[in-house]
């Protein structure tokens, strides 16, 4: 990951060692690299800061109504209209 800056070393060690095909640690991966708070990822969805923490480690899935809403920020993260 290119840019880690507002995240913590232990925390984009556990994102880099999830499991890649989740939505979650997706988006996690996109917002480390771009650089996006995890504030600004929970306040758009609505949740605790933990919770998008525990989506970006793998730790929990998000639940389906969650899952257009995630899939719509990391299309927006990954095409850098941050």
């Amino acid at each position: 990951m290119s840019d880690a800056r507002g995240y913590s070393y232990a925390l984009v060690k556990a994102i880099e060692a999830a499991d890649p095909k989740l939505l979650g640690v997706r988006l996690g991966r996109v917002c480390v690299a771009k650089g996006v708070p995890v504030s600004t990822v929970a306040t758009r969805c609505n949740v605790t800061r933990q919770t998008v923490y525990w989506w970006f480690t793998g730790v929990f899935k998000p639940k389906p109504s969650f899952t257009d809403m995630l899939t719509e920020i990391l299309e927006e993260y990954e095409k850098d209209r941050v």
